[in-house]
């Protein structure tokens, strides 16, 4: 069977390369971006199972890309990922 293809997009790369290695290990293809920009460049040339996103980056939010790609009627699952805490 072929193993889902997850997109990670972060922009700390410590916490994209730990999601990459534990994916990895736990049979799945994993690919990254370090930012909304890369993360479209990589949807609009591969297909993805799964897309562990990051809501505070800088540029364009994960909200804001989240938004987007629903707009288009991309139908990936987002995984939202997030240090925020409440206010």
């Amino acid at each position: 069977t072929e193993k889902a293809h997850v997109l990670v997009v972060d922009d700390d790369q410590r916490l994209r390369e730990l999601l990459r290695s534990f994916l990895s290990r736990n049979s799945f293809r994993v690919t990254v971006a370090g930012d909304a920009t890369e993360a479209r460049e990589r949807l609009a040339s591969m297909d993805f199972d799964l897309m562990v996103l990051a809501v505070m980056m800088p540029g364009e939010s994960g909200l804001d890309l989240t938004a987007a790609l629903r707009q288009q009627k991309k139908p990936i699952p987002i995984l939202m990922l997030t240090a925020m805490g409440e206010a």
